[in-house]
């Protein structure tokens, strides 16, 4: 009984071929994921780097309010502070600003080691070796942000160069890299993008080679993240009337000491 009941399920000496694949079958499978993977990873990592950026920018943004708000109880506003782009008016506004910040490395007007320097904006061009150079005063916090103590002597305000990653890339302003101004809003701290009234005429958050920002590419796109919360300027081009409606109550108009 036993005999005939294995005869009788062992499978046909055709189907037993048939259930395996061959080497061919094999290879092309293989190129078939691996090409599917090779069109869908740049993708999913753009997504997953925007994400981080993203993340990150809003953490800084906090830690800086928040920062800002503890320094404003004992000395006003920043405008107020009596600051100005020179070494010491820089290291003044750390000084006002430190007690507020978990700072991990005091680097005075040191370039931070590790750091590269080929700094780009959003359309690729480079920026030089100033966004933290010897002229501002530099500290890295705890999380590993870097710290660019500045003056903006036309707006009349300790500027923030940040770089939300650290020495880590893509050293790409507007991805990583951001200005941020102390800004003031009637009477009351505020932190801004880079709140020029011109910036307003010109979308100086883009990709599109072929628009005038009327800025760095990318310059002002701290501005729009506040605004916004998003950073879809990195995979399409802003239009010019968007990017009025959304900053321009971050902008600080000609003629105007803060923002209204």
């Amino acid at each position: 009984l036993k005999n005939k009941l294995s005869s009788r399920f062992t499978l046909h000496p055709s189907l037993k071929q048939k259930a395996a694949f061959t080497l061919s079958e094999v290879l092309i499978t293989l190129g078939i994921i691996g090409v599917v993977a090779a069109m869908t990873m740049p993708v999913l990592i753009q997504k997953n780097n925007e994400r981080a950026w993203l993340t990150a920018f809003k953490k800084t943004y906090s830690v800086l309010s928040q920062a800002y708000m503890m320094a404003y109880e004992e000395h006003g506003v920043a405008r107020e502070w009596g600051t100005s782009r020179t070494t010491e008016g820089c290291q003044k506004i750390y000084t006002i600003m430190s007690p507020y910040l978990k700072i991990s490395d005091n680097l005075g007007f040191k370039r931070p080691k590790g750091l590269k320097r080929d700094w780009r904006d959003l359309n690729g061009s480079t920026l030089g070796n100033g966004f933290f150079g010897t002229s501002t005063y530099n500290v890295v916090l705890s999380d590993g942000t870097l710290i660019a103590f500045n003056h903006d002597d036309a707006l009349h305000m300790p500027l923030l160069q940040v770089d939300i990653n650290g020495v880590k890339g893509p050293n790409v302003m507007g991805k990583d890299m951001f200005y941020l101004a102390l800004n003031d809003k009637n009477g009351y701290p505020v932190i801004s993008g880079y709140a020029m009234w011109w910036v307003y005429d010109g979308v100086s958050c883009t990709i599109d080679k072929n628009a005038s920002p009327g800025w760095r590419y990318g310059g002002g796109c701290s501005t729009w993240i506040i605004s916004t919360g998003n950073m879809d300027y990195l995979h399409r081009n802003l239009t010019l009337e968007e990017w009025q409606k959304a900053v321009s109550a971050l902008l600080i108009k000609n003629g105007d000491v803060s923002l209204k």
